[in-house]
């Protein structure tokens, strides 16, 4: 099975503040992830359930005046949502699953980022998208569930729980931002570095069968997403090899012998960045896999062999086409490598009945501790505030202004 015509990789992604400069003094805190009743810094600023970071951004002068929404870090755009009602103040608007206007980023460590209650009709991007860190996509309202316009700004990983971006005494994990800031201020604008390319091991060409392990010797965890022309992130350990051949050919690369599921990505650069995949091969629990792609004479490609949900096992590697290294290749290079690939557990990780991609509707999940609310209920001013539609940065003022929490569903991995 092939999926022709993407690539990511690295370890934690970090994030910039998701505005521009001209608009970065215009935003501040008004609701962060809710820690049981306290904020990342054991503070006040939060409101019951809340699952993301809000950032208010002048009320609706604001608004009106136009304030740039920018992604946090690279990304392949995977959701939008455009159209919808932006003025709202009732906090129970519909549209977006209580988004509203909303983007939806696929970072390389396999979490995603949300930038929702968006103006209507600003939204600048499309869905497949590769955007990088500080592209504009959309502009600040208040669309959806929302009281006022603001930026709400949400982490999940790769099983969609929400995380929170900020590290502090009642946070209890990694700051996600590559320059936090001061509590009640706003994270930084630098961007984190590149991406760290894919890591291969031998130059393969064709007739060539590696007995390998997508744990062996080479092998690496740093890569979890390889962009649009496969939606699912790898916990398990991957492994990389370089493929060439001196005609313009069809290629055919297989992985068999599997004894667990692991999937097959071909890639036509080695940055994993996001940008090169050319096909992928996802069958899922131990069926063997396989893509074949058109190959230009004498260019590399990149085949990567990745473990689905942490799986791991040896399996052998193919490639078949007519051609061969060519020309001016050191004589050790024109043979087919053969790896000893080490011992593994080779159990199978558990049925994996991969259910079809997420759809464009991408309900928030269900918000922490007593507060559930659904459609046409809200929050009142008494319980958590009542938006951030205005006021400062500080205090209880900021408490005050603490965004409705949003309603949802879970959705299932595949």
């Amino acid at each position: 099975m092939i999926v022709l015509t993407l690539a990511a990789a690295a370890s934690a992604q970090q994030y910039r503040f998701g505005t521009s400069p001209e608009d970065y003094g215009a935003f501040y805190p008004t609701a962060y992830y809710d820690h049981g009743g306290v904020d990342w810094s054991c503070g006040g600023i939060t409101y019951s359930g809340h699952r993301g970071s809000d950032f208010g951004g002048g009320s609706f002068d604001g608004m009106y005046a136009g304030r740039d929404l920018v992604a946090a870090a690279d990304g392949t755009v995977v959701t939008t949502n455009d159209g919808e009602f932006d003025a709202c103040t009732t906090g129970d608007c519909p549209g977006g699953s209580g988004f509203g206007n909303y983007v939806k980023l696929q970072h390389a460590d396999g979490k995603v980022t949300y930038y929702a209650h968006m103006k209507q009709w600003s939204v600048a991007v499309s869905v497949g998208q590769y955007v990088t860190c500080g592209q504009k996509l959309g502009e600040m309202g208040s669309s959806g569930y929302s009281t006022g316009p603001h930026l709400h700004f949400e982490v999940r990983d790769a099983g969609n729980t929400a995380l929170d971006p900020f590290s502090g005494g009642c946070a209890g994990g990694p700051s996600y931002w590559v320059d936090q800031g001061a509590y009640a201020a706003l994270p930084g604008l630098v961007c984190e570095g590149p991406v760290a390319p894919c890591s291969t091991l031998d130059l393969l060409t064709c007739g060539a069968a590696v007995a390998a392990a997508n744990n062996m010797g080479g092998s690496t965890t740093d890569h979890y997403y390889y962009g649009s022309c496969v939606e699912y992130t790898y916990t398990g350990p991957e492994v990389a090899w370089r493929v060439r051949t001196n005609l313009a050919e069809p290629v055919t690369v297989s992985v068999t012998g599997n004894s667990a599921d692991v999937d097959l990505l071909v890639l036509d650069h080695d940055a994993c960045d996001g940008t090169g995949c050319i096909g992928a091969s996802v069958s899922p629990n131990a069926d063997a896999e396989s893509v074949t792609f058109n190959a230009n004479a004498d260019q590399e490609y990149v085949v990567v062999v990745d473990g689905w949900e942490g799986a791991v096992t040896s399996f052998t590697l193919s490639v078949a086409c007519n051609g061969s290294l060519g020309g001016d290749d050191p004589p050790e290079d024109t043979a087919p490598p053969v790896d000893t690939a080490p011992p593994v557990d080779t159990a199978e990780t558990g049925d994996d009945p991969r259910p079809p991609r997420p759809n464009d509707d991408d309900p928030p999940i269900p918000p922490m501790g007593d507060e559930d609310l659904s459609a046409g209920q809200r929050l009142t001013a008494e319980d958590s505030g009542c938006g951030c539609a205005s006021g400062g940065s500080s205090g209880a003022a900021v408490v005050a202004a603490g965004l409705l929490a949003l309603r949802a569903q879970r959705r299932p991995k595949r």
